[in-house]
């Protein structure tokens, strides 16, 4: 039994823990209940950042390896899953793993016919990212993103993530303003597949630390979603250049 005179020391430390607890909170994009329930807040870690080839990315346990740019794919190229009948760019490739040794392999190509007078390090705003998995290598999923004309915004109507058979779906989800400007409000996307969500990636966080980005997977998926979801939002990261100055929009 507690003694009478540490309960309002113990009242003080719990109130104080709360603040604290939500204070840590406000930076954070609104999260449907049964992810935030069911996973971890992981910072996302970004290594250097050049033209070359994709920057190393590390969150929870999961981090990328056997990083590459810009290339050309020939037509058929089976190490890719593209078939088309011209030459694609290919913008970058990676793969993911996770503490078990799953691996996730991405590529991201461009879907402008090629151009030899070019640059090849001209990045597209209409790109297609295939991902394969070592525990299921026959499931192929294409994921398809374009910016907005004129703009460095890409639209969740333009957005489309599908195997062929299951469609994942987003949603934008924005927070309230840490400060006083709206422009403050943490920004990021959920991720639903049959109407449950799978994960959430904020790539903006507003305030003092609105580089700071977080990435969330729910435990209730089997593993192989799992590794497609964090595949995804690692294929997302690149694509947007790290989101410096892109965002998504409805």
């Amino acid at each position: 039994m507690i003694s009478k005179k540490y309960i309002p020391l113990l009242v003080s430390v719990i109130f104080i823990s709360g603040i604290h607890g939500l204070l840590a909170q406000k930076d954070q994009i609104p999260l449907d209940p049964k992810l935030a329930n069911h996973s971890e807040r992981l910072l996302l870690k970004i290594g250097m950042i050049s033209k070359d080839k994709p920057a190393r990315l590390k969150f929870g346990d999961f981090s990328t390896d056997k990083r590459n740019g810009p290339s050309i794919l020939k037509q058929n190229d089976a190490a890719s899953g593209i078939q088309s009948k011209d030459p694609s760019s290919l913008l970058f490739s990676f793969e993911l793993t996770n503490r078990k040794g799953d691996i996730a392999k991405v590529e991201a190509a461009s879907n402008n016919e090629a151009n030899p007078d070019i640059d090849s390090n001209t990045s597209s705003d209409d790109v297609s990212a295939y991902i394969t998995t070592s525990i299921d290598p026959e499931d192929l999923w294409v994921l398809l993103m374009t910016k907005t004309p004129g703009t460095e915004s890409f639209s969740l109507k333009n957005l489309f993530l599908t195997n062929g058979n299951d469609e994942i779906y987003f949603e934008m989800a924005t927070g309230e303003p840490t400060g006083k400007l709206e422009n403050t409000a943490p920004k990021g996307i959920q991720a639903f597949i049959n109407g449950n969500p799978i994960g959430a990636l904020q790539y903006y966080s507003g305030g003092s630390f609105s580089y700071k980005k977080f990435i969330w997977i729910t435990d209730q998926s089997d593993p192989q979603m799992q590794l497609v979801t964090a595949a995804v939002f690692s294929a997302m990261i690149e694509i947007a250049d790290y989101f410096e100055e892109s965002s998504f929009t409805e």
